[in-house]
């Protein structure tokens, strides 16, 4: 706040300018370099299930920041033209991307596997082998389902029934 205070603005004033400098980082800066990661081609389910995760906590952690900011400026959130933080919908918003982006991701890794290998789902006989093919897809399917016990219950859930 040292930079306000030349300024002569009113603790009003302040609390604004910082609200509205908060938003514009929360936003723009943090939402938007998220939201370009989860564009990203190739970008894996364990970065989308971790950037759920943040994105859960930063949420959670919007209500500290909101005090923080009343306890620096002596603003009362109830004041009349008090500016409220868009943090929560923001990171609510990147969190839907994520869920809907591991949705997609985890159906096109699954198609990818069936089109690999031209595997004979209707042989007669069985083969004295194993599948090198099936051995991988389990382990990509186990190694996946690990990662998504980090998930919220629903969002695995639904992963799963995507599927």
């Amino acid at each position: 706040l040292k930079f306000s205070e030349d300024l002569h603005l009113s603790s009003t004033e302040v609390d604004d300018m910082v609200r509205k400098s908060t938003n514009l980082l929360l936003t723009r800066t943090l939402s938007n370099c998220l939201q370009n990661v989860i564009k990203k081609k190739n970008v894996g389910l364990t970065k989308l299930v971790q950037i759920i995760i943040n994105t859960t906590h930063l949420e959670q952690s919007c209500k500290f920041l909101e005090e923080f900011i009343t306890n620096i400026t002596n603003v009362l959130p109830e004041t009349v033209h008090t500016a409220r933080l868009y943090g929560i919908s923001t990171f609510k918003d990147v969190r839907h991307a994520a869920e809907e982006e591991i949705y997609t991701t985890l159906n096109q890794k699954i198609d990818q596997f069936l089109q690999l290998e031209d595997y004979d789902w209707m042989a007669t006989e069985s083969s004295e082998k194993v599948s090198d093919y099936l051995l991988d897809l389990i382990a990509f399917l186990s190694n996946t389902f690990a990662v998504f016990t980090h998930l919220p219950g629903k969002v695995a859930q639904t992963a799963c029934m995507s599927a």
